[in-house]
This record gives structure tokens, C-alpha cells and sequence, in this order.
């Protein structure tokens, strides 16, 4: 979800700034030592990114519906690491599943919303106790990425219609 943000905003100069903040702020969720206030003021940050002002208006821009949807992830992932409370988590999964069936119903046999349900549950697995499914943090993140990158891909190809 990361790159839709980063993706689509980057050429925007008057976000530079913003997309600077996002781009630290997903650097700090992945590292699992820092303290729960780093994350409080980044959550706090993000409230008042444009993405999640209230409007009188729906969104029906591409770039800001996928723009909203990313900024939203991660800020409920913030107010996960925050406050410890997995409602957070599941909020922000559910987010990006949201977005990814909007994706879907916009392209045509995409199944970007299965996509990112199978990465969920292989990701939730990977926390077994009993190691199985056990995989490092650097190679979700590495996945994350290219995944993030061929959704950036589909939301530019949509725009370009």
C-alpha cells in the first residue's frame, strides 16, 4: 500500500514533505524496537495529512482514492504499534482489503483483493510459535515491496485510461 501513497504523491511538490514523513514512518513500523510514543506522534502526523480531512465531497479521483487508502493503513498501523491494541491491526488489514477490492472492481481480473488476503494470513502464520511458517521481517518487507510496486503499476495503468 505503501508506493500508491509514495507513488502517486511524489511528484507533487507541495507534498514533498509529506511524502518524506510517510516514507520515515514506514522505516519506524518496520523496526520492531521502537517504543509505542514513536508512534503515537507519527499517528498524530498523519491525521493531518489532506488524505484523511473530512470533506463534503466523496472522493472520485483515482490518486486520491488510493492515496487515502495507503495514509489510512498506516495510520491504524501506527495506532497499532502505539497502543498495542490488535483491533488496530485488524483495521488496518482490513484498509488495505478495502483497496484492493476497489482495484479490483476497477480492473478486470486483477484479484488483487485475494492477493492481499493470502498475504495477510501466510503473514499472520508467520508468527507461529511452533516456527513453521516462520519467516524473517526483512523478507516480508522485501515481498511488501514488490508487491506494493505492481499495485502502484495497475492504479498508474488505470489513471492512463
Amino acid at each position: 500500500m505503501a508506493q500508491l501513497f509514495t507513488g502517486l504523491r511524489g511528484g507533487e511538490p507541495d507534498r514533498e514533505a509529506d511524502v518524506d514523513f510517510f516514507l520515515r514512518v514506514l522505516d519506524d513500523l518496520w523496526d520492531a524496537d521502537l517504543p509505542g510514543g514513536t508512534f503515537t506522534v507519527a499517528m498524530e502526523c498523519l491525521e493531518e495529512f489532506p488524505e484523511l480531512q473530512p470533506g463534503d465531497e466523496e472522493l472520485v479521483d483515482v490518486t486520491d482514492i488510493y492515496s487515502f487508502y495507503a495514509v489510512l493503513v498506516a495510520r491504524h498501523a501506527c495506532t497499532y504499534r502505539a497502543s498495542g491494541d490488535i483491533e488496530n491491526a485488524v483495521r488496518s488489514a482490513h484498509a488495505a482489503l478495502t483497496a484492493m477490492g476497489q482495484l479490483d472492481r476497477n480492473i478486470i481480473a486483477s484479484g488483487f483483493m485475494n492477493d492481499e488476503r493470502e498475504r495477510q494470513l501466510r503473514s499472520a502464520l508467520s508468527g507461529r510459535e511452533d516456527g513453521v511458517s516462520k519467516i524473517g521481517l526483512p523478507q516480508v518487507r522485501s515481498v511488501d515491496q514488490r508487491v506494493s510496486l505492481e499495485r502502484l503499476s495497475a492504479v498508474r495503468n488505470r489513471l492512463t485510461r
